[in-house]
């Protein structure tokens, strides 16, 4: 017997040897596996965040919170992933999650835009209140759309418009269908609608409402207050500057919609002390560079004799219909002399990338240029060496997840290029860009939409979170301050929630 087990031995190995030698390959590949795991953790945007007990006792929780919310709806056979906003809207509202995330300080919003602020059912409310205002209730033309609202004088009411006030009391079902005509809502991912047309006339629609001095002081308070109360300490705007106008005094010079601001902010203040606002000077991809040139030129004017609340320049409208960012080169290449010349400088905080096609090659220039901060970047990934730059640069992309679904870039959220971004080591942060036209306001919903479709943790919300005041355009001590407070109010938040889900 002994014999043949040597026999065995001798031509088979030992069985003993034999799983020794498994287990020490089982334990090779772990390590292995296990390393690998650690090396692409630690190029996460996030890896630099240690995280408090506190921290990760309410982790566990939120990942429970979340996991629960997953299982439910797929229990009840809803189809989470293929939802679009408007859709999931309710099932955000309901959730516990939402009710969390509402109390999370969010640090600072930094790409919305004039415009897209403040709630459209409040727009109409307080629009209805004013006996100068009107809409144009008849079928597009050539000079006015459908739903489009103004302020005229008494015997100066162009055709087609009627008192707002007194054609919402006389026709019951014109509201709900004045408001659809100024919010954009996605029903179905899979239709297919030019939403980009649709979207710039949201924005045509209220462009006549907002220079009207009045509303214009009312609008915003009611943009900053509901901001605000959905914890955002600090706001920056893309802001398109028109010239104020009201009927007692005619038109006001174009700085005086910033002197407004400035008093509102104060206004905002004496409850809310931490309250703060800059402004990013806006023109249009769509114009010519010899009219950027102009507006270059009003923008530095204006930096220099408000310096603390203008804080850079920026190109907006749809990527795809512009010119390049490339095409204005001369007008980049003029930025050096009207920095002597004003003895300021203005930094770009250029959209880029706002595109699913290749051949949108806007994201190259934003690494040439003296460009802060990236709107949206969807593209750049697609560009793996000026990521590499955008990364060693210390760039931040500003995200704005629930936008890019509705205008057709992302259907399904947990593929957003977002993603990519964050795991390959690119700075991010989580913006709303124009809620109300989308038809919510602040800032939880879309923490709440990259929170469960990117599978994010407590880690990583705090990143997202700090890189909002860290990269926002406030000054050295202004951000020391924003940060004090942040860290306190986060401080709270994990402390009060992690009592409230015991």
């Amino acid at each position: 017997m002994m014999r043949k087990y040597f026999m065995y031995v001798a031509l088979l190995g030992s069985p003993l040897l034999a799983a020794q030698n498994k287990v020490g390959e089982t334990s090779a590949y772990q390590q292995n596996w296990m390393s690998l795991e650690k090396e692409n953790e630690a190029l996460a945007f996030d890896a630099d965040i240690q995280l408090s007990d506190a921290e990760l006792r309410l982790d566990k929780k939120l990942f429970q919170i979340r996991k629960q919310f997953l299982d439910e709806a797929e229990k009840q056979k809803t189809p989470v992933y293929n939802l679009s906003f408007n859709e999931i809207k309710p099932l955000i509202e309901s959730s516990k999650l939402f009710k969390i995330i509402r109390t999370m300080p969010k640090g600072g919003l930094l790409h919305t835009h004039s415009g897209g602020v403040t709630d459209m059912k409040w727009v109409v409310a307080t629009a209805r209140k004013y006996k100068e205002c009107y809409v144009f209730d008849q079928k597009d033309n050539k000079d006015f759309i459908f739903g489009q609202l103004a302020f005229f004088e008494k015997g100066k009411v162009p055709k087609g418009f009627a008192n707002l006030d007194k054609k919402l009391a006389s026709d019951a079902h014109f509201e709900k269908e004045l408001l659809e005509s100024l919010t954009l809502k996605r029903d179905n991912l899979c239709s297919y609608n030019d939403y980009w047309i649709e979207f710039e006339k949201r924005f045509k629609r209220i462009s006549l409402l907002l220079p009207y001095r009045p509303f214009f002081k009312e609008y915003y308070l009611k943009g900053f207050q509901d901001l605000i109360k959905d914890k955002v300490q600090h706001v920056e705007i893309r802001y398109v500057f028109d010239e104020l106008y009201d009927f007692q005094h005619g038109k006001y010079p174009v700085k005086t919609s910033i002197t407004d601001l400035q008093d509102i902010v104060k206004e905002i203040r004496k409850s809310d002390p931490q309250f703060s606002l800059k402004l990013i000077y806006s023109s249009f991809k769509f114009l010519d560079p010899d009219a950027i040139e102009k507006q270059l030129e009003m923008a530095f004017q204006l930096k220099k004799e408000f310096p603390d609340m203008i804080s850079g320049f920026d190109l907006v409208a749809d990527e795809a219909a512009g010119n390049s960012v490339n095409s204005f080169q001369k007008n980049w290449a003029t930025l050096n002399e009207l920095k002597k010349k004003y003895g300021v400088e203005l930094p770009l905080f250029l959209h880029a990338g706002e595109s699913n096609s290749i051949f949108n090659k806007n994201i190259l220039d934003i690494a040439l240029l003296n460009n802060e901060r990236i709107g949206h970047g969807l593209n750049l990934i697609y560009f793996p060496k000026t990521m590499e730059l955008v990364r060693k640069q210390g760039r931040l992309v500003e995200v704005s997840p629930i936008s890019n679904q509705i205008l057709g870039y992302v259907s399904d959220l947990r593929n957003h290029p977002a993603r990519v971004l964050l795991s390959n080591g690119i700075q991010c942060s989580i913006n709303s860009d124009d809620p109300s036209v989308y038809g919510y306001e602040g800032l939880s919903y879309d923490f709440w939409v990259a929170f469960v479709y990117w599978e994010l943790n407590v880690k990583s919300l705090k990143k997202l979170v700090f890189n909002s005041i860290d990269y926002s355009s406030m000054n050295e001590s202004e951000k020391k301050q924003a940060v004090d407070y942040l860290n306190k109010e986060w401080n709270s938040f994990v402390e009060k929630s992690n009592l409230a889900l015991n």
